[in-house]
């Protein structure tokens, strides 16, 4: 349990240390109805930022109590190539999931 807790603090330091790295938003971000062509139309601070949230989201909703840390650091340009293909995607779905978490084999 507590090497739950020292890896919570390292997530919440990552998040500070984006938060504080550049600009932050001013405005809400409904993440449930944002599109490809929205995380693309962000700028490079937003899109690691908006990757960190949706990895913890996405491991999360499948109890992986683990977060690769590599895997996060390419998400933006990953999810970039993928929301170049469908823009009209949800930033949150199936797609976008297996850049953070791969899709099980049949």
């Amino acid at each position: 349990m507590l090497l739950c807790w020292r890896r919570l603090a390292v997530l919440a330091g990552v998040m500070a240390g984006l938060c504080s790295a550049g600009n932050v938003r001013a405005e809400p971000i409904d993440l449930m109805r944002a599109t490809c062509a929205d995380f693309v139309a962000m700028n490079g601070n937003d899109r690691s930022q908006i990757s960190l949230w949706l990895a913890g989201y996405f491991a999360g909703g499948a109890q992986r109590p683990m977060l690769d840390i590599e895997k996060i650091a390419a998400a933006p340009e990953a999810l970039a190539e993928l929301c170049a293909k469908a823009p009209q995607a949800p930033l949150i779905g199936a797609e976008t999931r297996a850049v953070f978490i791969p899709t099980p084999a049949p």
